[in-house]
């Protein structure tokens, strides 16, 4: 039994965070949102996600230095690379 209680919070888990990502669609200049969408796709195993996020939110933030500063704090405490 616990384990579809699992399989249903990975799959709910994993819609939110398509709807984020649908919503950074829209709203790219939400930097919260995007450390967000990063760190539940590096949560949930999506490491190709994670990195085509976070290579996004560096374009979408390029030339706002505190913005990627929090970027890359968050891409190191993640493992994620350059």
């Amino acid at each position: 039994r616990p384990a579809i209680v699992t399989e249903e919070m990975a799959a709910m888990a994993e819609k939110m965070v398509d709807g984020l990502a649908e919503k950074l669609r829209s709203n790219a200049k939400d930097l919260q949102g995007w450390l967000m969408l990063i760190k539940s796709q590096k949560i949930l195993a999506r490491d190709k996600d994670a990195a085509s996020a976070l290579s996004e939110a560096r374009r979408q933030f390029s030339g706002d230095d505190k913005a990627l500063g929090d970027i890359e704090t968050l891409a190191k405490e993640l493992g994620l690379g350059s």
